[in-house]
């Protein structure tokens, strides 16, 4: 019978919450029980792929090939990570059930629901909403825990914000740089928290 699997944000995360569950034979890219597994995300797994991959010849950059605006988004494996991914998609394609247990926000449903989506994950899915990683507040959540279309939501709602920061950060450093750069002094950078909080200095 397949394993439930909980996807957490961190290490530290899943070992507080392994225990609580009584999961407790560590490997190195999960904590396996009975009838539980507890593994982690390292932060984001994927990446949006990067402008080459969607136009062909982009660089040098010029502004005559922009806007970049993807009609279908990629998603590619993060290579500081890739053991781990490799890992949680194995993990995936055996289960029928997943808890998510990222961080309580949008960013946390976002690490896991795009793994879990680059996977094409289809079994049941479950949300683990906890803010606090203590003994009694672990306990108080696993006693509540949601379903999976609670939080989904917040999902579509990283999902947007991180396809808005890739679709004006991209375009515009490509056009800053292309139009004012001079060769030899790297990339002038334009981010949507960047650019605001360095004028504000």
């Amino acid at each position: 019978m397949p394993k439930k699997l909980f996807i957490c944000e961190k290490p530290s995360q899943a070992r507080d919450i392994a225990r609580i569950l009584g999961v407790t034979q560590k490997q190195e890219f999960y904590i396996e029980g009975t009838d539980t597994i507890v593994t982690w995300c390292l932060g984001h797994l994927l990446e949006t792929a990067m402008p080459e991959h969607y136009c062909e010849n982009i660089k040098p950059w010029r502004v005559e090939k922009l806007p970049i605006i993807p009609e279908v988004w990629h998603m590619l494996p993060v290579a500081r990570v890739k053991k781990q991914l490799s890992a949680v998609k194995k993990l995936i394609k055996q289960t029928k059930h997943i808890i998510i247990a990222t961080d309580a926000d949008r960013e946390g449903e976002l690490i896991a629901r795009e793994v879990m989506s680059y996977c094409k994950y289809k079994g049941v899915i479950e949300r683990l909403w906890l803010s606090a990683l203590d003994d009694l507040s672990i306990k108080k959540a696993l006693k509540k825990i949601k379903p999976g279309s609670a939080t989904e939501d917040r999902y579509y709602a990283g999902l947007g914000r991180q396809r808005a920061d890739w679709t004006i950060g991209m375009n515009m450093t490509m056009a800053t740089s292309s139009l004012f750069g001079k060769y030899g002094e790297g990339v002038l950078s334009v981010g949507r928290v960047q650019t605001p909080t360095l004028q504000l200095i």
